[in-house]
Parts: C-alpha cells; structure tokens; sequence
C-alpha cells in the first residue's frame, strides 16, 4: 500500500515539473529592500542587483544641465553725436533677484579690428523684471567708423550672491546675456581675455 502511495506521489511531481516546464511562471518584478545598514537595494527580475542612491546619481549625470538664468543687455539707439557718437544700452533685469551694481566695459573698434577707445558704464540698481538705461558716448570717432562695440569687464558686481568682494572673474558678465543688434556687432568677450583699456566714464 505504501509503495503504491510513493508511486502515485512520483508521478505526480513528475507531471507538475513537465507542466511548468510548458507554463513558465509569470517574470517576477523589480523589488526593493534594505540592507543591514538601511540602504536601499533594488533586486532585478534579472537577477541582478543595484544601490537606489547609485542609480539616482547615474540618472542625474545623464540629464543635461541647465541653463543659468541670465539678465538681457540690449544696444538700443545709435546717435550721432557733435564730435563723437552716442549708444543707448538696456539692461533687462530677468534674475530672481536685483542688481544692484554692474559696471561692464563697453570698448569701440573700426571696421579694420582696431579697438578706438574703451568707456565703463553702470547699472544698478535694476529691480528683478526692470530696466535700467544708460548712455555711453565715444568722444572723436563717428558712427559710421564704428563697426563693432565689445562688452567686457564687469568685475566686482553686486548681484545675487556676488559682491565687491567676489575674487570671481568673468562671473559677474557670465549672469548677462549679450543680445545681438541690428545697428552694428554687438558680442561679449569671452572672460579668458583680459582688457588691456581703462578708460573710465564719470
């Protein structure tokens, strides 16, 4: 009697392995758990393995960065001017916070690439979502024989977390977007290059 029970269960497992073998069982999901010192685990249906924390750093690398917020900085007007010409620049405040004090270096060159002359010229304080405008006049030179104006400098800024004493370079005009003009090329040098003009407006 007991050999025929042990016959029976025999083939009974017998015919449960064949039947699984044919209907696999559904794949397991992902599941998480924690480890002895809490951090968490992600088990893979996979059989693989990984640390959540290390999987979120690796998504965060792969997203691109983005962009920092910049103010616009805008040449408006051309005049011509007794003995010289005149510029009108805008700067358009669009930072979550004021500024407070931003003094660029506006330099003029001819159409051959000689710089003419270099006039400092300040901003501020300029509310966030506010303009501030001011006017730069080049002494000797027309307007016709200005073909390219360069911003530049802009050092020791009050802006944010940027004050006078910021040893920063370059990261006061970093925050300010140079805006292309119709009247005439309108760029921002790149902070590696220093300025060699001092020139000063009162």
């Amino acid at each position: 009697m007991n050999r025929m029970k042990t016959t029976i269960w025999v083939g009974a497992a017998a015919v449960a392995l064949v039947l699984a073998a044919a209907y696999p069982l559904p794949a397991r999901a992902d599941f998480e758990l924690a480890d002895a010192k809490g951090k968490r685990i992600l088990l893979k249906d996979d059989g693989t393995w990984q640390y959540k924390n290390a999987l979120a750093s690796s998504s965060a690398a792969s997203e691109p960065a983005k962009e920092q917020p910049q103010a616009d900085l805008l040449l408006e007007r051309r005049i011509e001017a007794p003995g010289g010409c005149r510029f009108e620049m805008v700067l358009v405040n669009t930072l979550p916070y004021a500024i407070r004090n931003l003094v660029p270096e506006f330099a003029v060159f001819r159409a051959n690439g000689v710089e003419y002359r270099a006039l400092t010229a300040g901003f501020g304080p300029v509310r966030p979502g506010d303009k501030g405008r001011r006017t730069v006049q080049f002494e000797g030179i027309a307007c016709s024989d200005v073909a390219k104006i360069q911003v530049r400098g802009g050092d020791r800024c009050d802006m944010g977390d940027l004050q006078k004493f910021s040893e920063a370079v370059g990261e006061c005009l970093a925050r300010v977007r140079v805006q292309p003009s119709k009247l005439l090329a309108f760029e921002k040098l790149s902070p590696d290059i220093s300025s060699t003009s001092h020139d000063s407006k009162p």
